[in-house]
């Protein structure tokens, strides 16, 4: 942990980083202080609230995950893991009781429904942290016995209220809940990290045309970059590649805040842009190439390096090791 610690102080050391972590934590505090000032009553006012809510948390929370880089230590995983199981607990136990304490009125299942849903976005990310095939096991073994525990309650508490309305509510919210965590532990996990590896950088102050301006002249694995459009993103976006097989990485911005994506589906660019910056793949001095899903992170560090001291390197070395032959 002393490693993430340290990243996190030299990260907090920038105003500002200090500021957009302030701003992510107040919006996710937001979201949830929006859902109790939300009225009883179904009427305009609440699903303003609700909404904003909604809006609210996925600004804050899925800005803080790219903020904030995983730990990569096995004590770390398991820490920052547990935290994020238990706040999901927490949210689930705050929605059922809401629902209980207003006998499974309209407003409280509806935010319940929303709290579930946050919920399990937490359970998905720590879910998805389980990449040997032993912990894959573990974590699938829990979640699975987590769903029918979830089942036994709903019926255990059905019969013991007589199958009341507010029963019925609860019952309704445990057996999707548990359904949905059966799903995630035979491996439909849509919040798996090997689906989408996205990098931030933090503290970005260049257009991206002064990026790809800054970086024109240093060779990566892809290559030199390029200004072009990406089909998904309005604004233009600096380009590597594609490769023969179709990988490109792309920096864009997103609410104010810089990303490094990859994908290998070509149909996202211009097909004569790309077809005119193929490239074969650059091996580094030892013959070996950066697999697709960890070039965002190699792109991301050349990308920090320069904006802290100037210098333009490209690397292969990752906190990580994910190369191919």
């Amino acid at each position: 942990m002393s490693g993430f610690a340290e990243k996190v102080k030299s990260f907090m050391k920038k105003p500002q980083n200090r500021l957009e972590l302030a701003v992510d934590i107040l919006c996710l505090a937001a979201s949830y202080g929006l859902l109790f000032l939300a009225p009883d009553n179904m009427n305009i006012l609440f699903w303003v609230l609700f909404a904003l809510s909604a809006f609210l948390f996925c600004i804050g929370f899925f800005r803080l995950g790219f903020i904030i880089d995983p730990p990569k230590t096995k004590k770390g995983m398991l820490i920052s893991g547990s935290l994020l199981v238990l706040f999901g607990i927490f949210l689930n136990i705050v929605g059922i009781s809401k629902i209980y304490a207003s006998h499974g009125s309209e407003s409280s299942i509806s935010v319940a429904v929303l709290l579930l849903i946050e919920a399990i976005v937490m359970y998905s990310i720590t879910a998805s942290h389980a990449d040997a095939p032993c912990s894959q096991w573990i974590m699938s073994l829990i979640v699975r016995a987590a769903a029918v525990l979830m089942w036994i309650v709903a019926v255990v508490f059905a019969v013991i209220t007589s199958v009341s309305d507010t029963a019925i509510a609860l019952c309704i919210m445990l057996i999707v809940e548990g359904i949905v965590l059966w799903a995630m532990g035979s491996g439909n996990n849509p919040f798996n990290s090997s689906i989408s590896h996205i990098c931030a950088v933090p503290g970005m102050n260049k257009t991206v045309q002064e990026l790809c301006d800054a970086l024109r002249d240093t060779e990566t694995q892809l290559g030199h970059p390029w200004l072009g459009k990406i089909r998904t993103i309005k604004e233009d976006t600096i380009i590597y590649g594609p490769s023969d097989e179709d990988v490109f990485v792309y920096g864009y911005y997103h609410f104010g805040r810089f990303y490094v994506a990859y994908s290998n589906d070509i149909s996202y660019l211009n097909e004569e842009q790309a077809n005119s910056h193929r490239i074969t793949e650059i091996p580094d001095n030892k013959g070996k190439c950066i697999g697709a899903e960890a070039l965002p992170e190699a792109y991301a560090n050349m990308i920090k390096q320069y904006l802290e001291n100037g210098n333009i390197v490209w690397s292969t070395k990752l906190n990580k090791s994910n190369k191919k032959h």
